[in-house]
């Protein structure tokens, strides 16, 4: 008959000690994840929340992201395994209304009615070159801005999908910095971007190198994705050009 260690745990690979603690991340009303400790592998609710100091349990709403990014409800009395792998992820709601949405085919809650844009970003795992996008079917899908926020208000759930970034072509107007997701613009456009643009100005177009400067009409398109670096334009009295 085989006689274990007191510390050998059969479902673990490595021995482990009775008062060794099992690692967590806990975040309330946010992504901003922050390390706990909990001794018992198969804690209840409570006590994970206990473990980020949120008393009482019946105050909050507790959620455990899974490996597929989906979020499960945690009632305060359920058990949580955490020796399975993915379990390690919590996200606590200080509300009972609570707000659902669908963020690349998976169930994600929320605790307000807009989700920032950073928590979507945490909550996909994306990299700096992706974007998250609201899902418009039948239509054109809205990129969600950076820093910016994402109803979630409407009626029905919200479906969010995450995709490489929008290219954007940088051009300068009198050394001011514009940027645009069209790779070609008009000229009146691209007039239409300054503010206050005088309409007895012509909008004249730099040449490179040995190029020289010309008029840029208002109904010609300027391909803005060139070689050289962005197109620089500048606005010119009519009677002093050329």
């Amino acid at each position: 008959m085989d006689h274990h260690p007191p510390d050998f745990d059969p479902d673990d690979d490595q021995p482990r000690s009775r008062e060794a603690a099992y690692r967590i991340q806990l975040a309330l009303d946010s992504v901003d994840f922050r390390p706990h400790a909990v001794n018992d592998p198969i804690p209840l609710g409570r006590q994970i929340l206990a473990a980020g100091g949120l008393k009482p349990p019946e105050a909050f709403s507790l959620y455990t992201i899974l490996p597929s990014g989906d979020f499960e409800d945690v009632r305060p009395d359920e058990k949580v395994d955490l020796r399975a792998k993915g379990a390690e992820r919590f996200i606590a709601f200080s509300t009972d209304r609570l707000f659902r949405a669908m963020l690349n085919e998976h169930s994600i809650v929320w605790g307000v009615a807009a989700i920032p844009e950073h928590a979507l970003r945490v909550l996909s795992g994306i990299s700096s070159d992706e974007a998250v996008y609201l899902e418009v079917r039948g239509g054109t899908d809205q990129l969600i801005p950076e820093g910016g926020n994402a109803d979630l208000g409407g009626q029905g759930a919200e479906a969010f999908i995450t995709a490489p970034k929008p290219k954007l072509y940088a051009f300068f107007v009198n050394g001011v910095r514009y940027e645009s997701r069209q790779r070609n613009l008009t000229g009146l456009q691209i007039k239409a971007r300054v503010t206050n643009w005088d309409p007895n100005h012509d909008l004249v177009l730099e040449g490179h190198g040995h190029d020289p400067d010309r008029v840029i009409a208002d109904d010609e398109s300027v391909d803005l994705d060139t070689e050289h670096g962005p197109r620089r334009f500048s606005s010119v009295p009519k009677a002093n050009f050329g």
